[in-house]
């Protein structure tokens, strides 16, 4: 059981308010202000079901960026400009070094839409350079989106969302990654899913969820890099014209490339669907998990535990959303030889638009960490808390500038060598064309 006690009441005195969408278990994000060389956003997290934060982030009025599905002009180029300042770029616990950084990305966007068919696709990248990082004095990212949705019959709804990325900071919206700095890595996720009508008020939702965590340092990938892969059975129930009660399976295959931890994962979920008004939904998601795991030290073992996940989001003004994520349950380690954590990670994400100009985002994401293992690890906890703040004042449709602050910080009073605290800084400006 979870050693943060506060944090365990709350997620068991609370189970009734905590689930959320099916796919999950691909990467959750949780929105955020871009950090310094997330160009793009956060990559293949944004592209897993389940990341409803990432909504919110949509452009404000009077942006004029952002074109709708049914826009005369489907294409979309950006360019940005950005410079900062990272007081801990390494993710080190102690002599960080802080440099100030350059960075440019850009990107080309693509949305379709018919009464039958939509489609979205996106391929951006940029690259950051930092005045004081020694011999790897710049990052690279880049990320490829894809979605499409089609109405195949009026009872059969088929849709497809996929996101590969290269990135070279954490995040610390993904399931089982690692919270410090490791080098680049790509991350890639892709959900496919079958909604169909059986009856006025019986549906049923069919999904397969591909995710793959790969590193470029050798030595992590053969530890660390794993493929997941999940499939999910929904059972629906239309019990009041506004709110849905779902039954759900979800079979999980975790596989890694050389590490000799492979693990089975079992959920048996019930929950609900609620629509108070077109603008503010909830979906959650309860139950247990049955994890067999396998580990090089220790062999075989069985975990039974509870799970849940819960997505709450109001649109209160046709620009301006608040969002407000839970979940808690097992995940990939991130650390050598250990089968699995416990975490509880919930976010907190607004956008608003102050003005048909200026704009603003905000977000606050929490996650609490339990690492134990006989033979394997000493017990210990790790409390991540991460903040974002961020400004944009449109010039015209076609420019913009921005300001933005993140803080993380990184504490394990047991472990303390995963302790950091890391502040960013930056001012830039943005073209759409």
């Amino acid at each position: 059981m979870i050693r943060c006690q506060w944090i365990s009441a709350l997620a068991l005195g609370t189970a009734a308010l905590m689930w959320i969408q099916p796919a999950a278990l691909a990467q959750v994000s949780f929105g955020a202000a871009p950090a310094s060389s997330d160009f793009g956003g956060g990559g293949a997290a944004e592209g897993s079901e389940g990341s409803e934060g990432s909504e919110g982030s949509e452009g404000s009025e009077g942006s004029g960026g952002d074109l709708g599905i049914f826009s005369q002009k489907p294409f979309k180029m950006s360019l940005s400009f950005r410079q900062g300042y990272d007081s801990n770029p390494n993710t080190v616990s102690s002599g960080a070094e802080g440099s100030m950084y350059s960075n440019v990305g850009g990107g080309v966007s693509y949305a379709f839409g018919s009464p039958r068919l939509q489609l979205g696709a996106s391929l951006s990248g940029g690259a950051t350079y930092y005045y004081n990082r020694g011999d790897d004095p710049v990052d690279f990212n880049g990320n490829f989106s894809l979605s499409a949705n089609y109405r195949a019959t009026p009872r059969l709804n088929l849709s497809l969302s996929t996101a590969t990325s290269y990135l070279s900071q954490p995040d610390i919206g993904l399931v089982g990654g690692t919270n410090q700095q490791d080098g680049d890595y790509i991350v890639s996720n892709t959900t496919i899913s079958a909604a169909y009508q059986w009856t006025e008020i019986i549906s049923t939702i069919t999904s397969y969820n591909f995710s793959a965590n790969y590193y470029l340092e050798s030595d992590l990938n053969d530890n660390l890099g794993n493929i997941s892969q999940t499939l999910a059975q929904s059972v629906l129930w239309l019990w009041k014209p506004k709110t849905t009660l779902v039954a759900e399976y979800r079979a999980n295959a975790i596989n890694y490339y050389s590490a000799d931890l492979n693990q089975f994962g079992n959920y048996f979920l019930v929950g609900f669907d609620q629509i108070f008004n077109p603008r503010f939904f909830w979906n959650a998601r309860a139950g247990a998990q049955l994890n067999l795991n396998n580990n090089p030290v220790d062999g075989s073992s069985t975990y039974i535990g509870p799970f849940m996940e819960s997505s709450l989001r109001y649109q209160f003004r046709p620009a301006s959303a608040l969002s407000w994520t839970m979940r808690y349950g097992t995940e990939q380690s991130g650390i050598f030889d250990v089968s699995q954590r416990q975490t509880f990670r919930t976010g907190l994400s607004l956008t608003h638009a102050i003005t048909p100009r200026l704009s603003s985002v905000f977000s606050l994401n929490y996650l609490c960490n339990y690492y134990s293992q006989d033979q394997v690890i000493d017990s210990f906890v790790e409390n991540i808390v991460d903040f974002n703040v961020g400004v944009n004042y449109q010039l015209n449709r076609f420019v913009g500038l921005e300001a933005g602050y993140q803080f993380t910080v990184d504490i394990a009073p047991e472990d303390t060598d995963r302790d950091y605290t890391r502040s960013i800084v930056f001012v830039g400006a943005n073209f759409s064309f």
